[in-house]
């Protein structure tokens, strides 16, 4: 190659010496006076994050922190060089922006918390590019008719509000980027947009505000338009078939709204699309055959729509499509083949449909597969499936619930060498705990609840280091809790547990059969969590649980758990759940777990404990029924003379006669005003038992009280329910009008309000107008 003649050898030197004015021109060449002025004027108006501390020898401005200044002053005698970008992002600023510096281009103040109104910047005529986003700013839009060189506008991420005027470009004539996204600009899309920015607008984010209405006939006239997003509105109507006159589109966010019926069939004119993200509207019909055309699309996402019948794209053009999401609609038939053509494809989710069939074996090539949802379906062959998709290596997040109904885990060797999280929940699976997971060596998340898994935890599962949420509950499981389960690493110091990356896309948890599910996005938002309850678990609690310092919810309810609750359990410092409801521990519970500073739900009813209950921490806010069945516990101070059981009223003396006497009406009545909660308690927990199944009209209320109607006792008399209304300790059958006539008597007593309750003197009345009626 020819060496640069010497003219364009001095040509470039000169060019560089021109790039490096400003530093080296440095405190010789002073800024002008006015804009001096101007930026004293400024950063006076900041209450914090001065940036005065950094702005020293106010003459010489042009070589402060954050301001760049023009290259000559325009004259050779003139007064100073001029400022023409004020760059101060992320500066911790705060205040109201205020000045006005006429010849600047480029004002940067992103990332801040300035507040008040963005009116001045209206004033800054010679404005080419505006960032204002992430601060507090208020009020409505300044007015852009005095910006005619305004390419680039961004005031997203503020608490602007007011409507979008027609004019909104008006004057700026050559505006390129125009961000209003995550504010609070409400009403419609103005329908007469000027014509003055059709031609050059090619970036518009009007997302996250409070737009409403249909989309104008106007918006498909911005024939440059590149980048269109109008996320998380309160948008309606449909797509227009006008859509295809936006041929330069490479990015559509229509996502969040109330956009109904079909998806225009006109993307063979949208060639150059490379996103489409339409999910949570309501649209509906079936897939646009014309998609399959948009061989530059990248990311697809159409999920929580009613879009339905077969998925019957030709995806074999699709060669750069890296995310696709068609979860939450009303697809149906089989998966298609073609999809494995997608090679660059990363994330696939294709949950909540109809679909059904088997796993196509070509989906063992999609080697970029890193997440894989096919939950709520109707799949079959899991043992297929798994085989198919161990091929993948690159997979490190599948999920596979409900689906297989009834099939038997496979229990044969499997190879998932990345799999961070497996879910293969509520799919009555049969079968044991296979050992394949344990060769899972990344495995974070593992999911097998609501199934029919048989036989014990393998004691080898400690070896998963990384392991941070393990849910199997709802089986049929038993034997001991192997104490490996206590030396789960990532458990014992949340900062030795292995990096926690987003996912992509949301993946739900349910943690019963009744609920939606909770999201989580990514895996760091999984809480350190053992679910091992509704088994058949026995043995003990191991004193070693108290090692899982990271561990948030532990919850062995509903088990054969004997034994007493180690002390060492008040370790747990980050425990907020703890679940040991339902099983046969016995003991008192450890004063020490008021220590559990986290502590936001705690039971342990239907067990064998006795004793006082913790009175510290978080122990007061837990109601009785956390405490319910275990008829040898008490509030402290518990009755120095007999337990006193909760739930339960004062103990009715044997030799008591059928008639209330003066000194039996006085014990009653105090009974009744230490005791009155305890006796509906037990009542109500007695009515509420799972084989108890009495009708009665009481119902426990917010504040947790409860209200009763006064012929409750007439009917469970009336049903002879006796046995289960009254504990065996105080039931007896020669005193069973009295005990009704003062259930009578109590239920009148409660009342969330307390100026509802009687007097006792009202109380006593009533016992003696009771014991009247006895004869």
């Amino acid at each position: 190659m020819a060496s640069s003649s010497p003219t364009t050898f001095f040509l470039k030197l000169a060019l560089l010496l021109c790039s490096l004015w400003p530093a080296l021109a440095g405190p010789s060449s002073p800024c002008h006076p006015a804009d001096l002025q101007a930026l004293a004027e400024f950063a006076g108006n900041l209450t914090a994050g001065s940036i005065l501390s950094n702005w020293s020898r106010p003459e010489f401005c042009c070589s402060w922190d954050g301001i760049v200044c023009s290259e000559t002053s325009g004259r050779a005698s003139g007064p100073g060089r001029r400022v023409v970008e004020l760059l101060l992002s992320g500066r911790g600023l705060s205040g109201v922006l205020a000045s006005s510096l006429d010849r600047l281009e480029v004002l940067d103040l992103s990332f801040n918390a300035l507040s008040g109104s963005i009116a001045a910047v209206g004033r800054m005529t010679a404005l080419r590019a505006v960032n204002l986003s992430s601060n507090n700013f208020s009020g409505p839009l300044p007015d852009l008719t005095s910006l005619p060189a305004l390419a680039v506008f961004n005031v997203s991420n503020n608490s602007l509000a007011g409507p979008i005027h027609p004019d909104i470009c008006a004057g700026a004539a050559t505006i390129e980027v125009l961000d209003l996204s995550v504010n609070s600009f409400s009403g419609p899309l103005p329908d007469e947009t000027v014509a003055e920015c059709s031609a050059t607008l090619r970036e518009l984010y009007l997302g996250y505000n409070s737009l409403s209405g249909d989309l104008p006939d106007s918006l498909y006239d911005f024939l440059a338009l590149e980048k269109l997003s109008l996320a998380s509105n309160d948008l309606s109507g449909q797509l227009g078939e006008r859509l295809s006159k936006l041929s330069s589109l490479r990015t559509l966010i229509v996502s969040g709204n109330r956009f109904s019926g079909p998806l225009p069939n006109v993307f063979g004119n949208l060639t150059k699309l490379e996103q489409l993200v339409a999910h949570c509207n309501t649209f509906n019909g079936t897939l646009p055959r014309s998609l399959e055309l948009c061989a530059m699309l990248r990311d697809l996402d159409l999920r929580n729509n009613s879009i339905s019948g077969p998925i019957n794209l030709d995806f074999s053009r699709m060669k750069l499509l890296t995310s696709l999401d068609l979860a939450t609609n009303h697809f149906y038939g089989h998966l298609p083949g073609s999809l494995s053509n997608c090679q660059a494809l990363k994330t696939l989710s294709l949950a909540k449909n109809g679909l059904s069939g088997q796993v196509p074996g070509e989906f063992g090539n999609l080697a970029s597969l890193t997440l894989l949802s096919l939950s709520n379906n109707s799949f079959q062959n899991v043992w297929t499936a798994l085989e198919i998709l161990q091929r993948c290596k690159n997979l490190t997040t599948l999920i596979l619930t409900k689906n297989f109904l009834g099939e038997e885990i496979p229990d044969v060797p499997l190879r998932f060498e990345n799999l961070e999280v497996l879910a293969i929940g509520n799919c009555a699976l049969t079968g044991q705990l296979p050992l394949w997971l344990l060769d899972c060596k990344k495995l974070q998340v593992l999911d097998l609840s609501w199934n029919h898994l048989t036989g014990g935890i393998p004691p080898s599962i400690g070896q998963l280091d990384n392991l941070i949420y393990l849910d199997i509950s709802n089986n049929s499981l038993t034997g001991e809790i192997p104490k490996t389960l206590t030396q789960l690493k990532s458990l014992i110091n949340i900062s030795s547990s292995a990096t926690r990356s987003s996912i992509g896309l949301p993946l739900y948890v349910k943690r019963n059969q009744s609920i939606s599910g909770l999201q989580y996005n990514q895996l760091s938002n999984f809480p350190p969590s053992l679910y091992l309850n509704d088994n058949g678990f026995n043995g003990m609690i191991w004193s070693e649980f108290g090692n899982l310092k990271a561990l948030h919810v532990l919850d062995l309810s509903n088990n054969s758990i004997a034994g007493s609750i180690p002390d060492t359990l008040s370790e747990m410092s980050n425990l907020e759940v703890l679940e040991l409801s339902y099983n046969e521990l016995n003991g008192s519970i450890p004063a020490s777990l008021s220590k559990l500073n986290f502590l936001s739900k705690f039971s342990v009813a239907h067990n064998n404990l006795k004793g006082e209950i913790p009175t510290g921490g978080q122990f007061f806010s837990f109601s009785n029924s956390s405490f319910d069945g275990n008829p040898g516990l008490c509030r402290s101070p518990c009755p120095s003379n007999k337990t006193q059981v909760l739930g339960l009223s004062p103990e009715i003396p044997s030799n008591m006669n059928n008639k209330f006497g003066k000194t039996g009406i006085l014990n009653i009545t105090i009974g009744i005003g230490v005791g009155i909660a305890f006796l509906l308690a037990v009542v109500l927990f007695k009515m509420s038992r799972k084989d108890a199944g009495v009708p009665v009209d009481e119902v426990e209320l917010e504040d947790g009280s409860y209200t009763s109607s006064e012929s409750g006792s007439k009917l469970m008399k009336s049903e002879r329910k006796e046995e289960q209304m009254f504990d065996a300790v105080i039931w007896n059958k020669a005193h069973e009008k009295q005990l009704f006539s003062v259930l009578e008597t109590a239920c009148k007593c409660i009342s969330p309000d307390p100026r509802n309750r009687p007097s006792i003197d009202l109380v006593v009345s009533w016992l003696h107008a009771a014991a009247g009626s006895d004869g």
